[in-house]
């Protein structure tokens, strides 16, 4: 793959890319995340439709289809309309500085006895099926699984996208929209899948839990900064960014009283890692 005037171009003859345009898109950014999410839909061609009409007010910079195919609908320094609401760390508003990548996947399936339905009522086959449990749920659900060709495919876009753009980070829509949004899900291997792209060694994700009681997260990075709340032993966080000795956490499992994910800082030596 190759990026030419922010489209994707084909390298070798036996890629799968077309370009598919879209009224559904913004003005210039300049990219500096990449937002993995599911499509939820029936297939990638429906998706695709959806995208296509002005009524929907939504859209995606890449549709990546369960056999790896790939479709582009905006160029990569345009707005895409794929992050909604949206707050990571101490940015918000996603879609002004992200690119969207879209995979084809039904996403949460329901059980019925042993039979498992999407929410369109389509029944799909237990072999596709991954039972887990999401991070920002504390029960076991089922999860409609990725292909390889498509992982594969979502790799190579994403690698091409870091040698083009500077690139800071990638993101599930369930980290920048938590609680709102629960997709890419726990059947997309998001944490091997960073490691492999950013060369890291550790594949973990950067997950700590509170080592003692009434551990305070606070407004900053110092003790001179308001307390949020206390935090009780075992609390588990995710690791966001470091100063200072301090570290700027998310609060997994845990919502404020305005429904809004927590965020604040720690102290490191109150944390162990999870």
């Amino acid at each position: 793959m190759i990026i030419l005037k922010d489209k994707l171009g084909k390298t070798i003859s036996g890629e799968s890319i077309s370009f598919v345009d879209t009224p559904n898109k913004g003005g210039i950014i300049i990219p500096e995340y990449i937002i993995i999410h599911f499509t939820a839909g029936r297939g990638a061609e429906s998706s695709i439709s959806w995208f296509k009409d002005p009524t929907a007010k939504a859209s995606a910079h890449i549709v990546i289809d369960r056999d790896g195919r790939v479709t582009q609908m905006v160029e990569f320094n345009k707005k895409a309309w794929h992050a909604g609401r949206s707050k990571w760390a101490d940015r918000t508003g996603f879609n002004d500085f992200s690119i969207g990548i879209e995979l084809d996947n039904p996403g949460e399936l329901t059980k019925v006895n042993d039979r498992y339905y999407a929410w369109f009522e389509k029944e799909y086959s237990k072999d596709v099926v991954v039972e887990a449990r999401h991070k920002h749920e504390d029960t076991t659900s089922y999860w409609h699984n990725f292909t390889e060709r498509q992982i594969d495919s979502c790799f190579q876009v994403c690698k091409t996208l870091m040698e083009a753009y500077n690139i800071k980070d990638i993101l599930g829509h369930d980290d920048i929209a938590p609680f709102r949004k629960h997709d890419p899900g726990p059947a997309f291997p998001m944490d091997s899948f960073k490691a492999k792209l950013f060369g890291r060694e550790d594949d973990t994700a950067d997950m700590y839990k509170v080592a003692a009681d009434h551990v305070n997260l606070r407004s900053g990075a110092g003790t001179e900064f308001t307390p949020i709340m206390q935090l009780k032993k075992d609390t588990q966080v995710e690791f966001i960014k470091s100063k200072l000795g301090w570290f700027y956490v998310y609060i997994v499992l845990e919502k404020g009283s305005d429904g809004e994910p927590i965020y604040g800082w720690i102290n490191s030596d109150l944390l162990e890692k999870f």
